[in-house]
């Protein structure tokens, strides 16, 4: 079983569960879920709508690309552990990971 543990934007904390995520990244896990989440891009790593800070396991998932990096940089709330949930790709190295999301509900 893969458990993710999620801080929504009011500051409550969800575990997120399944044996397998069929979606192809924790945005749409996310969005599958309940949780409200714009995504402008469509999930290219350009608009930030789904801009999270991890807060454990972070050496556990995959790494940044290109764009995310782009887009991080140009984010007046970056944090050491920023990512973005459109580029983590949701398989085994998410198990026990611990993040909150940022910015406003869509």
């Amino acid at each position: 079983m893969l458990k993710i543990k999620v801080k929504d934007r009011s500051g409550i904390i969800h575990i997120v569960s399944s044996e397998q995520f069929e979606e192809p990244n924790l945005m749409e896990v996310l969005k599958s879920r309940g949780f409200k989440m714009r995504a402008t891009c469509g999930g290219m790593g350009l608009c930030a709508d789904c801009h999270c800070n991890v807060l454990e396991c972070m050496e556990h998932i995959s790494g940044y690309t290109e764009q995310e990096l782009e887009t991080l940089d140009s984010l007046p709330d970056l944090k050491a552990d920023s990512r973005l949930c459109c580029q983590i790709i949701p398989d085994h190295r998410v198990d026990g990971l611990y993040f909150e999301l940022l910015g406003v509900d869509h």
